[in-house]
């Protein structure tokens, strides 16, 4: 009987491992070798401690976008050394990979803001479906994904339904992403086309917000978190978003020989703001940390206890004042422009205010307020039946 020969394994040029982190979240990368030379890419995917079934869940999605992206590119060296330039097997792999793909190439340079919703979208498409190909995504899918989010409770304190904005901007992402393989000629056409906002059957969030007499009845109501109560009436008077009120640090407000002004990097839309405070603005700024040897209080944060927490204690803090809106932290921004275009402020001047990049976003205010005129005009009406 002869020898048996020995069975020759191939190895994969591209193997799919894992870092583990201080947090005790694992990091997945790919370790590439070839043509003699190892090279890492670093996912930005990461398995977290399985302690319960969504983590297990989310886990095997996370791992199988991974091992979807490491055939891919194996799949893209094997026809580089073969000279093939064929795209169009990359259809057949997981839409939720090729989200990661378009994520990677659409992060490059662009805000942190945007980048956050890339990520997010890509979470939101694997969740929703990490197995239907990209050659499968259709107008159906497109429909279901879009009832899903619409469906879905928002993850914040609130645990409200998305709004049609929240939902339709992640839908751009994966409308840019379907526009991205049409120019990389992976797909022939997007099934996009027919899907608008006017689409979504979603009832629109109010845009709630406070009145001048509200506001000071909310000034003369004790709230047992003090902080909470003037980090809130700072956004009232500042039009400051909670995330920046909460990264704002005393370094940021500066003093000049005429006015203190906020100077700062928006959180959302990564755009410079400088922002006039006025005097009621001022007002609930609280007190400023005393600076010795060992503490530069200029880096302090000035509401250090504020969180996104904040729900509970802003809610019974309303009711104790006697309003019954639906009232969330951003209610003080929505105050602040409408506030500032009652007062006669201009639009353009408002937009300038809040930091808005497109005086089209102020414009929603505008007609808040000419609402309120239509209803002034009307008391004529009853006055002279």
């Amino acid at each position: 009987m002869g020898r048996q020969k020995k069975q020759v394994v191939m190895k994969e040029p591209i193997r799919l491992r894992e870092q583990v982190l201080k947090n005790g979240n694992r990091s997945l990368y790919l370790d590439i070798y070839h043509n003699g030379k190892r090279t890492y890419k670093f996912l930005k995917l990461y398995l977290v401690p399985e302690t319960d079934t969504p983590s297990k869940i989310m886990n095997a999605n996370t791992l199988a976008q991974a091992n979807a992206i490491k055939e891919e590119m194996i799949l893209d060296l094997t026809n580089r050394i073969a000279g093939i330039k064929d795209k169009s097997h990359k259809a057949r792999m997981p839409f939720c990979a090729w989200m990661g793909i378009y994520a990677e190439n659409a992060k490059k340079g662009c805000a942190e803001s945007s980048k956050r919703w890339i990520d997010r979208s890509v979470k939101e498409v694997t969740e929703y479906d990490s197995e239907i190909s990209l050659a499968d995504v259709d107008k159906e899918f497109l429909t279901g994904f879009m009832e899903y989010l619409a469906a879905r409770t928002a993850l914040n304190t609130d645990k409200k339904k998305l709004t049609k904005n929240t939902v339709f901007l992640y839908l751009c992402y994966v409308r840019a992403a379907l526009n991205y393989a049409v120019r990389e000629s992976v797909i022939p056409k997007s099934p996009f086309k027919g899907i608008t906002r006017a689409s979504l059957s979603i009832k629109e969030h109010k845009r709630e917000y406070l009145t001048v007499e509200e506001i000071k009845r909310l000034i003369a109501t004790p709230c047992h978190r003090e902080d909470i109560k003037g980090a809130f009436l700072f956004s009232c008077f500042s039009g400051l978003r909670i995330y920046d009120i909460m990264n704002l640090r005393w370094k940021d407000i500066v003093k000049t020989a005429t006015h203190w002004q906020v100077e700062i990097i928006q959180y959302k839309t990564g755009v410079e703001l400088f922002l006039p405070l006025n005097m009621n603005a001022r007002k609930w700024l609280p007190e400023k940390p005393e600076e010795d040897a060992e503490v530069d209080a200029e880096e302090d944060r000035v509401f250090p206890r504020l969180t996104r927490y904040y729900g509970q204690t802003l809610g019974t803090w309303m009711k104790s004042a006697g309003i019954t809106k639906d009232i969330t932290f951003h209610a003080g921004r929505h105050s602040f422009a409408t506030l500032c275009l009652t007062a006669g402020i201009d639009i353009y001047t408002t937009s300038q205010l809040l930091g808005h990049t497109t005086i089209r976003h102020t414009q929603r205010y505008a007609r808040i307020i000419n609402t309120k005129k239509d209803e002034a005009v009307s008391l004529f009406d009853d006055v002279f039946e």
